[in-house]
């Protein structure tokens, strides 16, 4: 009688035990939406991983290395607010390359298929309407992999046109003389890095679909 009133407590606390941990486990899948957005999201990529982007849907970004073989985060909706806001979301096509007005660029693209612009594997700008990069989320080294915290988005690179055609001689002639004048005659300046120290990355606002229009 004792023993299978011990076996039935004992039973009764065992299922008591799953329960939370499967209540424990559902709530690690669960983003905190309060004043803070976003949380620590503990990856098991390291910078030594050189297959496609891993995508993390529940936390809205793709986790890639890029061209200097580091594992970066980019925001999984195309940047800009209306972009966001349009419900479309980046993907990855292994196998495409793109003109630019920078070159060629892939095979390996991010692509917005509602705008229509191209990124390339760093998260740049290289073709279609967008004014900048990929957004993303800052990583960090971690005990198993790299760590992105989600609870900030920085602003992707702004898009900077390639550069004009070069001058002819006789006008590069012109502009080299004008510069040297302007040289001579301007005011010394402190330079920004002194004068400002580094800049911060320019924090972006996290919108999604969900976002309330202003």
């Amino acid at each position: 009688m004792i023993s299978s009133r011990t076996g039935a407590a004992l039973a009764l606390l065992l299922s008591i035990c799953a329960v939370a941990l499967g209540v424990v486990a559902f709530m690690a899948t669960i983003r905190d939406d309060g004043p803070t957005t976003g949380r620590l999201v503990q990856t098991r990529l390291t910078n030594s991983y050189d297959g496609g982007p891993v995508q993390f849907p529940v936390d809205d970004f793709f986790a890639a290395r890029d061209s200097d073989s580091h594992i970066r985060a980019y925001y999984a909706y195309p940047p800009g607010y209306f972009g966001h806001m349009r419900g479309c979301k980046v993907v990855w096509d292994g196998a495409a390359t793109i003109d630019g007005p920078k070159g060629k660029a892939g095979p390996g693209l991010y692509i917005d298929p509602c705008g229509g612009a191209r990124f390339d594997r760093d998260g740049e700008l290289v073709f279609g309407p967008a004014d900048r990069g990929l957004d993303y989320f800052g990583t960090m080294a971690g005990v198993e992999g790299v760590i992105v915290d989600t609870r900030k988005l920085i602003c992707g690179r702004d898009f900077v046109p390639p550069p004009t055609e070069t001058p002819a001689p006789a006008t590069a002639t012109v502009l080299a003389v004008t510069a040297s004048v302007e040289a001579l005659t301007a005011t010394p300046e402190i330079p920004t890095a002194t004068r400002e120290g580094t800049p911060a990355p320019l924090a972006c606002e996290r919108v999604s679909p969900n976002t309330k229009r202003p």
